[in-house]
């Protein structure tokens, strides 16, 4: 696919893209705008869903994804790859979830659903400003699962006996994003680069948590948020200003990309 692009400029959201309201400022909004106005080519890569990522990036105009922690990849209109987890590996964790005495969340490509309610869900939702999903115990029976998101105010090591096969991300306090083994932020941005033709031209990811350490990692410029955690900053090659701190402005700038 030919493309014009001098490069391409990964964007986390939690953490990075959003300020602490889960909002995208104008300040935001308006350097990504010039981004692309300089030729450069905006993506969001996040562990959020696709519907919450494309309804939050509509202040910036940003329509190409990586979602799910690399597991749907999509630009415009087209699907550029999936990851979808096996059911009974699926069944096997909401079981362990529950001997725990955790509770899950289950995304198929663009809806999400609860295994069962509690006051804790319920609470964590509210936190991170997204509507509360419905319950559907046979959600995972019936739909493709790239994502399982397990509210736990504990570490991943509790999931250990799934390492072998599956990815799990502490991306808050109460949250654990789990994908396939394969997959991670970093893959699904490969993804973007064969398919837009753009593996020869300069890389850069903005980032702030566990989830964005390989994609910060691997491509040519990472830059960590001045508010992002002690290893984001380690795997980052420059460590920008805090999120509402005109952080991804000064970063960008940082790189002469705006």
């Amino acid at each position: 696919m030919q493309n014009n692009y001098k490069g391409s400029v990964f964007f986390d959201l939690d953490g990075t893209l959003f300020n602490n309201q889960t909002k995208i400022d104008k300040d935001v909004a308006d350097a990504v705008h010039q981004l692309r106005a300089n030729n450069y080519l905006p993506v969001i890569s996040t562990g959020r869903s696709f519907d919450e990522a494309q309804d939050a990036a509509k202040p910036t105009g940003i329509d190409t994804l990586v979602t799910l922690n690399g597991a749907y990849v999509k630009h415009q209109d087209d699907v550029i790859y999936k990851s979808v987890m096996d059911t009974d590996v699926v069944s096997q964790v909401i079981d362990k979830v529950d001997e725990l005495g955790d509770f899950v969340g289950l995304h198929s490509a663009t809806d999400t659903r609860l295994i069962k309610s509690s006051d804790t869900a319920t609470s964590f939702y509210n936190m991170v400003n997204i509507k509360m999903p419905k319950i559907d115990s046979d959600f995972h029976l019936n739909h493709e699962i790239p994502m399982m998101i397990i509210i736990s105010e504990d570490d991943i090591d509790r999931y250990s006996e799934f390492f072998d096969s599956l990815n799990f991300y502490k991306t808050g306090k109460y949250s654990i994003d789990v994908v396939n083994k394969n997959v991670t932020k970093m893959t699904g941005i490969q993804h973007i680069l064969k398919t837009l033709d753009l593996e020869d031209k300069p890389t850069y990811a903005f980032g702030d948590g566990a989830n964005d350490i390989p994609m910060l990692s691997s491509v040519d410029h990472g830059i960590a948020m001045g508010n992002g955690s002690d290893q984001a900053k380690e795997a980052a090659e420059y460590t920008t200003s805090e999120n509402i701190n005109g952080g991804i402005a000064n970063g960008l700038k940082h790189y002469g990309l705006i």
